[in-house]
């Protein structure tokens, strides 16, 4: 079996973004509207202007926006996200995903990775933070204010 057969890309899944405590916490969408979206984003249409209702049809998901608007009552909206990949630091007692554009940047560092069995790979995330891919099972975020703070 050749490297290039062992790369399987990540199925994404769809979640949206509240604040609680004063703390964004990212909760994933039920199986079913994470398909619909992920339908819906995958089209092939544009997304700007496609609504998804989500929740029984007590959210829209402006697909375009990336945005979830509950319909029958006043809610501040909640950022949506297609997530593939994501982190835990050291005060999270959740995963949070990774921004869609920094995932897509990760996903095909891990398939050349994969592909072409280069390992050791490291990223700089957008907020300056580096990642490591050791191995395909194996992958380290350093937050470097704790680097640097143990140097220090």
């Amino acid at each position: 079996m050749d490297a290039g057969s062992l790369y399987e890309p990540v199925s994404p899944h769809w979640f949206y973004c509240k604040i609680i405590d004063s703390k964004e916490t990212w909760i994933p969408f039920n199986s079913e509207d994470s398909q619909q979206l992920e339908e819906a984003y995958g089209s092939g249409k544009d997304c700007n202007g496609r609504v998804v209702p989500t929740d029984g049809g007590r959210y829209d998901v402006h697909l375009g926006e990336r945005m979830r608007y509950a319909v029958y009552w006043d809610e501040l909206a909640s950022e949506v996200r297609r997530c593939t990949w994501f982190y835990k630091g050291d005060k999270d007692n959740k995963y949070v995903p990774y921004s869609e554009s920094f995932s897509q940047v990760l996903e095909e560092t891990y398939r050349l990775a994969v592909t072409l069995d280069e390992w050791k790979k490291k990223l700089e995330s957008p907020n300056r933070e580096i990642i490591i891919l050791h191995n395909p099972k194996y992958c380290v975020h350093l937050q470097l204010k704790n680097i640097f703070k143990n140097v220090l």
